[in-house]
C-alpha cells in the first residue's frame, strides 16, 4: 500500500508483515520526499493511485498543490520520481482506466475548471475537458467504456465527457438531482411524454460543491457525495436520481480544504448479494467530527450495513467544550482504502487514513475471532470482580476482627 502526506512524502508499507495478531505496528519500507530527493513533490500531496497494468506494483501517480503529477517507480527499498507533468493549476483527483482497451490518458481534476487529459505513451498533455465554471474536485473513468470519464465540481454539477470529441462537444450527458425518471421515458408515459435532454447546462447534481464521484463496478450506477451532507446514486442508463435515501446521519459539510471526499466502492465481486455493490463513506463535518465510517449499500433504500468508530475520538459534548476538533486530529478521515484478502489470509480489512497522521487498519473478525474476543473479556471480568471480592473481604476483616494493642 502507498501513501502520501501534507508533509508531501510517499511511502509504502507491506501488509504482509502482519500476521493474525492485533496491535501490529506497521513500518514503511521505502519512501521519498523532498529531503532524499530533489523531484520528489514540494508541497502536501492531493491523490495517489497505482498504475494498474503492472504484473506487480512497480509505478505509482501522484498529484499535489504544488501543481504537478508525478510519475514514480519503486526499487527494492526507495521511491524515486521518473517523470513530471506540469499542469500549473491545482490538481484534486485523478483518474486511470483500467481496462486494457484504454487509451492510457490519466484524467485529472484541477483548479482551472476542467479535467485535464495527460497521455502516458508522449509524456505530454493532450487536450482539456471543458464545461465546469467551478474547481473539479474528483474524476473516474468508466469501468465499462475507455472513452468515458465522469466528473465533480464546486459548482455543483456533475458531467460526463466522451474525450473523443473535442471543446464543449465532449460533453455527452449531466445529471440532475431533481430529475427521477431520465432521459428515457418510462413504459406507462403518455404519448406526449418529452424526456430531458441528456445534457442540460442548468442541471445540478448536488445544493453544494459536489466533492466525489464513483461508479460502481459494473458502470450501471455512479455514487456521489456534496456539500449539502447528501449521498446520490444514478441509473447510469438513464441519468435519473434513484433516490436512495440514506438518512439524516451524513455529514459533508463546506470547507476551507478543497480535498476529494469521495465514497469508496468496493470491488466486485467482493461482496455481491441481491442488495447491490455496497460503498464506505468517511463523514466530515467541522463542528463536530468524530471519525465516522459507514458502509452502505448502494441499493435496498440505503440500507447501513455496518458503522466503525475511530477509538478514542472524543464525543460531541466533549468537544462542544473543547472548541472545535482541528485538521489535524484523529477524526477527520481523509481517504480509505479497502483491501479483499487480509494479512495471513483472514478475511478483509479496511485502511483510513487521519489528519493526524496516522493510518489505521480495520480488520474483519470471524466467528472463531469474536468466541476468543468474548471469552477473553469474560475471564477478564471474572479477575475483575474477583479481585474487587478480595478488596472488600480484607475491608471487612479489618472491620470485624480485634484490635492489635500494645502495652
Amino acid at each position: 500500500m502507498f501513501s502520501g502526506g501534507a508533509d508531501a512524502s510517499v511511502h509504502l508499507w507491506d501488509l504482509e508483515t502482519r500476521g493474525s495478531e492485533l496491535g501490529h505496528l506497521h513500518k514503511a519500507t521505502a519512501s521519498v520526499s523532498r529531503s532524499s530527493n530533489a523531484s520528489a513533490h514540494t508541497h502536501a500531496l492531493t491523490s495517489i493511485s497505482i498504475y494498474p497494468f503492472d504484473p506487480t506494483p512497480a509505478t505509482i501517480l501522484t498529484t499535489s498543490h504544488d501543481t504537478t503529477l508525478k510519475l514514480s517507480s519503486l526499487g527494492e527499498s526507495d521511491i524515486t520520481p521518473v517523470h513530471t507533468f506540469s499542469l500549473h493549476s491545482t490538481p484534486y483527483s485523478h483518474s486511470l482506466s483500467s481496462l486494457p482497451s484504454s487509451h492510457l490518458l490519466i484524467g485529472v481534476g484541477t483548479s482551472d475548471k476542467t479535467v485535464r487529459l495527460l497521455d502516458l505513451r508522449s509524456g505530454l498533455a493532450t487536450h482539456s475537458l471543458p464545461g465546469h465554471t467551478g474547481a473539479v474536485l474528483s474524476v473516474q473513468w468508466a469501468p465499462h467504456n475507455p472513452h468515458l470519464i465522469a466528473s465533480a465540481s464546486k459548482d455543483n454539477r456533475v458531467l460526463i465527457f466522451d474525450v473523443r470529441r473535442g471543446g464543449n462537444n465532449s460533453i455527452i450527458a449531466s445529471l440532475d438531482m431533481d430529475d427521477a425518471v431520465g432521459v428515457l421515458p418510462p413504459p406507462s408515459a403518455p404519448p406526449v411524454f418529452r424526456p430531458r435532454k441528456p445534457f442540460v447546462r442548468e442541471s445540478r447534481a448536488h445544493n453544494g460543491a459536489v466533492t466525489g464521484i464513483r461508479w460502481t463496478p459494473r458502470g450501471d450506477f455512479i455514487i456521489t457525495s456534496g456539500q449539502d451532507s447528501r449521498l446520490r446514486v444514478w441509473d447510469v442508463t438513464s441519468g435519473a436520481n434513484t433516490l436512495v435515501h440514506f438518512g439524516p446521519r451524513i455529514r459533508n459539510s463546506a470547507s476551507l480544504h478543497l480535498a476529494e471526499r469521495a465514497p469508496l466502492i468496493i470491488p466486485d465481486p467482493m461482496l455481491s448479494t441481491h442488495e447491490g455493490p455496497f460503498f464506505l463513506w468517511a463523514n466530515y463535518s467541522d463542528p463536530d467530527d468524530r471519525g465516522d465510517i459507514f458502509i452502505f449499500s448502494a441499493r435496498n433504500e440505503g440500507k447501513l450495513i455496518t458503522h466503525l468508530k475511530v477509538p478514542g475520538v472524543p464525543s460531541r459534548e466533549r468537544m462542544r467544550v473543547s472548541g472545535k476538533p482541528s485538521a489535524l486530529s484523529a477524526a477527520r478521515i481523509n481517504a480509505l482504502a479497502w483491501r479483499g484478502n487480509g494479512a495471513a489470509g483472514e478475511g478483509m480489512e479496511l485502511f483510513s487514513a487521519h489528519g493526524d497522521g496516522t493510518i489505521r487498519c480495520w480488520a474483519s473478525r470471524t466467528e472463531e475471532d469474536v468466541d476468543e474476543i468474548e471469552a477473553a473479556q469474560e475471564e477478564q471480568e471474572q479477575q475483575e470482580r474477583k479481585r474487587k471480592r478480595d478488596v472488600l473481604e480484607e475491608v471487612y476483616r479489618g472491620l470485624t476482627q480485634p484490635g492489635i494493642r500494645f502495652t
